[in-house]
């Protein structure tokens, strides 16, 4: 009986059955020879475990040197792939063996493979399937976090406009209670566009949006409690939440940066816009964004480097509404750094203390809060962290030789998730003789992606050897350089969270750097 098998000339299905019935009646039990030849068929086989044979049908004109070379390596391949179980793991694992064999032999004849090469390719298909499977739960769970996020900010709306329509016509909330500011308070904008209007309004949307201004006009009549809370803001955000889910899916599925320099980002995965609170965050909760942009020329050159960041306070818990928070900057050269309007800058500039000018103000809830941003422009190419060299070198006989090399220049940086997307030739087959870390080809792209889990001070450099069919070396750029780091590229850390009256307070954090553009032209 065939556990597993696979026809690599075209011949009837009968003609199949039979040949595979027959060779169990050929084969003399204590014999040490592994071939058996009929008048137009050549039997090549090898026990494999106790009570199974991998078997071989070729034709007697062919060379049997090679033939045997062939079964030795399927018979390794079905041994490493299955182990060394039984006619159940060969079954179960019969789809990856028919793989393995279509690998070893293509169109009748033995391919240039060896077992080694035989791993690498079956690896790298699994491994596809779990970056594929990891960004579907990413994009799962960002659209998750997203939802939260406007529903806490749609809440807060609510409160607030039903708070300033308690309020009499023509006091327009200039009062001040309970120490609290008034709705002549402006909230503090922590990016632009405002999170509520990140995308694209839908017609629900649009008529929640709308209802808000007639609330605080005073129409006393209007209550907010006629329906549940949860069946509103639902119908308001499902639109606007499908459309996150796009656009996430847009970031995961196209990582290709939006600007035609980049060729491609394919590990970030972070949703647009900003990012996801914590579901376990603190009453206070600090955010550091940074975005980096870095185009370099194929020589070395450095076109454009520039790092924008901000930092963002999310405060949850109205005890902690009046908070200050406490960083320690270190010195970046030619770094920009401002503070928001309601911000006491010279406080920040002395005491390095972000804290809110008016002593009675309070952060509103709920939302977040940019408190602090800054720019860093550089012309120097020791400013980027990490540097990228492609040397392509034509061989003059119809091949190219590429070597790609990284070095983290910055080594108090940890990059994860690190791909180099390197664009090859249309329909070419690139030959890897070398790798630190893994690859894959994307040959409906036309890229090979090289992937490096981490990249910090232990594995500082690294390089990938291959070499592919064609003569013109500057087909292999632009080379796109995608990662997302928990580390910030401004030296700015926040050390403590405290009350007015110097309480400390319990704070959760969160750090992300991810590039814009970083690619080589």
């Amino acid at each position: 009986m065939a556990l597993a098998s696979r026809q690599f000339v075209e011949m009837p299905r009968t003609r199949i059955e039979g040949l595979l019935a027959s060779f169990p009646k050929l084969v003399v039990p204590g014999q040490q020879h592994t071939t058996v030849e009929t008048e137009a068929i050549r039997y090549v086989y090898q026990p494999i475990g106790e009570d199974m044979y991998a078997v071989l049908i070729t034709g007697r004109q062919n060379n049997i040197v090679q033939d045997m070379g062939t079964l030795h390596l399927v018979a390794r391949a079905v041994s490493d792939i299955c182990g060394v179980g039984d006619q159940q793991d060969v079954v179960q694992h019969g789809f990856d063996l028919v793989l393995a064999f279509d690998e070893i032999i293509s169109q009748g004849l033995r391919d240039n493979v060896d077992l080694a090469k035989l791993r690498t390719i079956m690896e790298m298909e699994s491994h596809e399937e779990r970056i594929q499977e990891i960004i579907e739960r990413n994009k799962e769970r960002e659209a998750k976090e997203e939802l939260k996020r406007h529903a806490k900010m749609f809440d807060q709306q609510r409160r607030e406009a039903a708070k300033r329509g308690m309020l009499e016509p023509g006091m327009g909330g200039s009062m001040l209670g309970g120490g609290r500011m008034g709705g002549s308070y402006e909230p503090l904008l922590a990016r632009e566009p405002e999170p509520v209007r990140s995308f694209a309004a839908s017609p629900a949307a649009a008529a929640a949006a709308a209802a808000a201004p007639s609330i605080g006009s005073g129409a006393r009549g209007m209550r907010l409690g006629r329906k549940p809370r949860g069946a509103d803001l639902l119908g308001a955000l499902g639109d606007e939440v499908g459309l996150a889910q796009d656009l996430a899916g847009m970031a995961v599925a196209d990582p290709v940066a939006a600007a035609p320099l980049a060729a491609a980002a394919a590990a970030a995965v972070a949703p647009a816009g900003p990012a996801a609170l914590p579901a376990d965050m603190k009453g206070v909760h600090v955010q550091i964004e940074e975005h980096i942009t870095a185009i370099v020329n194929r020589d070395g050159g450095l076109e454009q480097m520039e790092v924008k960041g901000d930092l963002s306070l999310v405060v949850s818990d109205e005890a902690y509404s009046s908070v200050v928070v406490r960083v320690a900057a270190g010195s970046q050269q030619g770094a920009q750094v401002k503070t928001h309007p309601k911000i006491d800058k010279r406080r920040f500039q002395s005491e390095s203390e972000i804290a809110l000018k008016d002593a009675a103000g309070t952060f509103p809830l709920a939302q977040a809060i940019g408190v602090l941003k800054w720019r860093i422009a550089s012309s120097s190419e020791d400013a980027v962290p990490l540097t990228i060299n492609c040397w392509p070198s034509p061989t003059g006989s119809g091949s190219v030789d590429v070597n790609i090399e990284y070095e983290l220049t910055n080594t108090k940086l940890v990059l994860d998730g690190v791909v180099v997307a390197i664009p090859i030739p249309p329909g070419a087959q690139p030959t890897v003789s070398d790798v630190d870390g893994a690859y894959t080809v994307n040959r409906a792209r036309g890229l090979l992606e090289w992937q490096i889990a981490s990249i910090d001070a232990t594995n500082a450099s690294g390089s990938l050897d291959f070499s592919v069919p064609g003569d013109d070396a500057g087909a292999f750029f632009p080379v796109a350089v995608s990662f997302a780091s928990s580390t910030p590229y401004f030296d700015i850390e926040v050390t403590a969270v405290a009350t007015p009256d110097g309480q400390d307070a319990d704070f959760s954090r969160t750090v992300s750097l991810v590039p814009d553009q970083y690619a080589v032209i």
